[in-house]
């Protein structure tokens, strides 16, 4: 099995998804290790909170399809945003 290897970018929107999942829930998840991110994501999925709808959000939308697929083959089904104007990117290149 491959290890998960994000983006710094993925990394951050993680930490902030963790973050306001522990607000919400009151739950860490440890995001050192694979299990803590799977089990995030997962938990994470699920509420209707809108800042960790948006957190989670944000942190999909910084995956390629491999870092999905990856995630897909250890069980976690992503929630794919409905919308992406809350997690539009600060500038634009260009």
């Amino acid at each position: 099995m491959d290890t998960l290897i994000f983006s710094q970018t993925a990394i951050f929107r993680l930490q902030q998804l963790g973050s306001q999942y522990y607000h919400h829930t009151g739950e860490r998840h440890r995001l050192a290790n694979e299990s803590g991110i799977l089990e995030l994501l997962v938990s994470s999925a699920l509420i209707s909170d809108r800042k960790v709808r948006a957190a989670y959000d944000g942190f999909v939308m910084e995956l390629n399809k491999r870092q999905i697929d990856a995630l897909t083959q250890r069980g976690v089904k992503l929630r794919f945003p409905m919308h992406v104007s809350s997690v539009a990117p600060i500038r634009q290149a260009g």
